[in-house]
């Protein structure tokens, strides 16, 4: 086999458990998503090789959504982490252009494509890592490293369904591959079966406890509304991390989580704290970044919020921060630029149907939020919703309709996003928004109240909408 370098051997996906790899309600970003997010979980994960230090000429160029961050925005430097990732990525695929059917090399691309999308966000990462999968299985079907690969890629891509059946069908012919068991895990939280990813959670911690598992157990418990033992399970996930080794972007993703679920509780010092923790670990972590800009906003610091986002959307323009950006523009009066990060939320939606899997649920609430597109907000909530019924998925669909004027249809929507007793600010406002569209002043009260008591700053358009409707109705 002709190629520039003697290929590694074989990094076998599946014999240990990554951090989740799909989406989580955003903090404002993550994860992806933890932005995760979000929104969405994002994760970092950290696999470097040596090679040629440039980016080989067959891949495809950086994320597109990268060139569409806001004129205002800092530039950045190169990772170094990157740096080496590419320096790989040009030994895998240099050794493909000399022999197609070298599934060895292309499983390596696969891998190391997909750990630079856990570092730079880009969507088209993690493209060309589903395409390197697949070559790789196209020459060897039975491989069910590549598998486990290709369903995690299913998962970070949004197509939750698929991840299931596939990782599902990984794990019923080799109970070794538990990174395909924990792919099952994540594929129904996202689908919104709390009890099966709850049974399948506790079947990996049983065969592989560590932080990768007590971190999906936070995650868990949050959506759950076990708050104390969501932050108890988060701050146990950094310290597991540590004393595992875990460095740099995948100890920063521990931390960016830990920051996450302090925020939705409320607990705005030990989100600051958290972040910032991550942000040493890692400083140009973007979710850690968003998280931290969305905490000083919360904090009612809006200078230092917009630092903080401008660098985070250097990095990753994602729908959400995005957004938080052009909010906090308006809020203080800057008007243009406030509309050049909308304007770019809405040329997000037209980059390619990768980007629209992924974004359309940030979309959905982004038009609605600012009272756009109605119409398309409803059918990208709908359409969401037909494939992944979580919480957020019920919540977007209400907030749509209730910009719809569709305001029964609406509550009945919010019963099924409250009904597993997750505890968010968010949910509450819009829940209490719904209420009192429908004239249901006691129970519109009574939702905004606590949504501006569990965090004052959720949101500060949104709250300062909510405060307004409460000073309405009192």
């Amino acid at each position: 086999m002709a190629s520039l370098a003697q290929p590694a051997p074989r990094r076998r996906f599946g014999g240990r458990v990554r951090p989740f790899a799909g989406g989580i309600h955003p903090l404002g970003l993550v994860l992806a998503a933890v932005v995760v997010a979000a929104g969405s979980f994002a994760i970092a994960l950290l696999g470097a090789s040596g090679g040629d230090a440039s980016r080989p000429a067959a891949a495809a160029p950086a994320a597109s959504a990268a060139r569409l961050a806001p004129p205002d925005g800092p530039a950045i430097g190169v990772d170094p982490d990157i740096a080496r990732l590419d320096r790989a990525i040009g030994v895998w695929t240099a050794n493909l252009q000399d022999d197609r059917a070298d599934f060895v090399s292309a499983g390596n691309l696969a891998l190391d494509e997909y750990t630079r999308g856990r570092l730079t966000g880009s969507l088209d990462d993690y493209d060309r890592a589903r395409q390197a999968t697949e070559l790789a299985l196209a020459v060897y079907p039975a491989d069910t490293a590549a598998r486990s690969m290709r369903a995690v890629l299913l998962a970070t891509l949004h197509d939750f369904a698929a991840a299931l059946r596939e990782a599902g069908a990984v794990y019923d012919a080799d109970r070794s591959q538990l990174q395909a068991l924990a792919t099952v895990g994540d594929a129904q939280l996202e689908l919104g079966q709390y009890d099966a990813a709850a049974a399948t959670y506790a079947a990996l911690q049983a065969r592989a406890p560590g932080a990768a598992v007590t971190a999906r157990l936070a995650h868990l418990a949050q959506l759950q509304g076990r708050d104390a033992d969501a932050s108890a399970l988060a701050r146990r996930a950094v310290a597991e991390a540590t004393a595992e080794g875990s460095a740099g972007p995948a100890l920063a993703w521990y931390d960016t989580l830990d920051g996450s679920v302090a925020f939705q509780a409320g607990d705005l010092a030990a989100a600051s704290g958290a972040f910032a923790a991550a942000l040493t670990a890692w400083p140009t972590s973007y979710a850690a970044l968003a998280g931290e800009a969305r905490t000083r906003a919360a904090q009612g610091r809006f200078d230092e919020a917009i630092a903080l986002y401008r660098r985070a959307v250097a990095i990753v323009p994602q729908p959400e921060t995005l957004a938080a950006l052009g909010d906090l523009y308006q809020l203080t009066g800057r008007a243009a630029l406030a509309r050049q990060q909308y304007d770019t939320v809405r040329a997000i939606a037209t980059l390619g149907a990768v980007q629209r899997q992924v974004y359309d649920r940030a979309l959905a609430l982004f038009d609605a939020d600012h009272g756009v597109q109605a119409a398309e907000a409803l059918r990208l909530a709908t359409a969401e919703l037909a494939v992944r019924r979580d919480v957020y998925g019920w919540d977007a669909y209400a907030w749509a309709l209730l910009a719809n004027g569709r305001a029964a249809e609406a509550d009945a929507a919010m019963t099924h996003a409250l009904a597993p007793g997750t505890r968010d600010a968010l949910l509450d406002y819009h829940a209490g928004m719904i209420a009192a569209a429908l004239g249901d002043a006691g129970r519109a009260r009574r939702l905004l109240s606590a949504a501006l008591t569990l965090n004052p700053g959720f949101s500060p358009l949104q709250a300062a909408r909510a405060r307004t409707t409460l000073a309405a109705l009192r």
